[in-house]
């Protein structure tokens, strides 16, 4: 007998990731899903549904062993990106969420940025 999965499952590909500011077509989140159809899956930040707009993009891919994807891509890091996103699917039996928190990457200095920064300083006399 095959086991079926009626209720929703989630699986997210990672539950954590780091972005810099200003970074481009970045994806924030990947939720597999499984679950008796018809399955409802979103995305929200903070608790207020991602529509698609001109900062969000969002995928569906659906595999031959019907489990549904749901991609999240954000076409632009800003300040107020930053926070927790849930992947959140629903049917008939219930309802399942994941979160995914995107934190703010911190950009390591090059050590030809550093020398780059001590000439400007000796130049300008910058101390």
């Amino acid at each position: 007998m095959k086991n079926t999965v009626l209720g929703p499952d989630i699986n997210i590909a990672r539950e954590s990731v780091q972005v810099q500011i200003g970074r481009k077509k970045f994806l924030i989140g990947e939720c597999h899903v499984q679950g008796a159809a018809p399955l409802n899956i979103t995305w929200m930040k903070s608790g207020k549904l991602i529509i698609e707009n001109e900062k969000f993009t969002l995928v569906k891919i659906v595999t031959e062993q019907n489990t549904n994807t749901r991609q999240l891509w954000i076409r632009e890091m800003a300040l107020e990106d930053y926070g927790q996103y849930t992947c959140s699917a629903t049917n008939l039996y219930g309802t399942k969420k994941k979160n995914v928190f995107v934190k703010r990457a911190v950009v390591r200095e090059t050590r030809q940025e550093s020398q780059s920064n001590c000439a400007d300083k000796k130049y300008f006399n910058i101390t």
